[in-house]
């Protein structure tokens, strides 16, 4: 199974039509058939449904499609990093991190490592804390910013000197938005949306005294821009970190701490037994030297 091929397959499952894809991959639809058929040949099984109109994956080719997405990817990492010469300094940094405060001491970390290290590069992306653990074990990223608790088995990690406070997220109309503090008791009538990651929701559970089968969870999250829409547009209120929303409408969406209140740490991590590239391993002795970081 060749990496071209691969490349080939994705391009056509996602215009849905071979001639398109051949015009995009500048090759000839002839061409571009005999080598999905051949790829359908060596796997032993059909990726496509045709039809005169367009083609379909099968679900062994959603299956594919999945695989090969995490196979380019990876590939494409490793190309760059093994560009990044030990000689010098250049080439990218991958980072996945959640909306969380601390993202913003980060964007300054990144800012500060290019004026001693200009020709690196960064990626950055927004995940939640799973699946960023995820890409760390796969080598996909090269550091991850998880809000905790989160398991960090594997990884080396230090904390943000930063506190990751909880709020609850409301309409502006509603009539808790008008109160300073918000205690478990304003919300045990209310329909609630909590975070999608179980040991988060863990945490509010603590906090608000009652088990998940005793609150009206009409929802779980997991990534806060998402949950001012379904709250924008229902009586519903939900939990989140401050950081999670920097730029509410406050004329739409009110957001009001709790009491007593609720604070968390984060941390940016990386994989333990890896092989770092050059630029990666400078940024590591960056954010130590980096004022107020906290080494774990």
């Amino acid at each position: 199974m060749e990496i071209r091929v691969l490349r080939y397959f994705l391009t056509i499952a996602k215009m849905e039509n071979i001639t398109k894809a051949a015009e995009a991959l500048h090759i000839t639809q002839p061409t571009l058939s005999r080598q999905i058929r051949e790829l359908e040949e060596e796997i032993g099984t059909e990726l496509f449904f045709r039809d005169s109109r367009r083609i379909r994956l099968t679900p062994e080719g959603f299956l594919l499609k999945e695989r090969a997405e995490e196979i380019l990817e990876l590939t494409d990492k490793t190309i760059e990093d093994l560009r990044a010469s030990s000689d010098k300094v250049e080439g990218m940094i991958t980072i996945s991190t959640g909306l969380i405060r601390s993202t913003q001491l980060l964007t300054k970390i990144m800012t500060e490592f290019r004026k001693s290290y200009p020709n690196v590069r960064f990626t950055l992306m927004t995940a939640t804390a799973d699946t960023i653990r995820y890409q760390l074990n796969r080598s996909l990223i090269d550091f991850g910013v998880m809000l905790e608790p989160v398991d960090l088995t594997g990884l080396s990690f230090m904390r943000f000197p930063v506190q990751e406070t909880w709020n609850v997220i409301m309409r502006s109309d509603d009539p808790l938005a008008g109160k300073e503090r918000i205690c478990a008791e304003d919300l045990y009538d209310r329909e609630l949306i909590l975070p999608f990651r179980g040991p988060l929701a863990a945490e509010l559970y603590r906090w608000l005294g009652k088990d998940p089968d005793e609150l009206n969870i009409v929802c779980y999250n997991a990534l806060g821009g998402t949950a001012v829409h379904i709250v924008n547009n229902s009586h519903a209120v939900s939990l989140n970190v401050d950081g999670s929303l920097p730029f509410l409408d406050h004329t739409q969406i009110s957001a009001v701490p709790l009491s007593p209140p609720l604070n968390g740490s984060s941390a940016i991590a990386w994989k333990r037994d890896a092989v770092h590239t050059e630029p990666a391993k400078r940024f590591i002795d960056f954010i130590s030297c980096f004022s107020g970081m906290k080494d774990a």
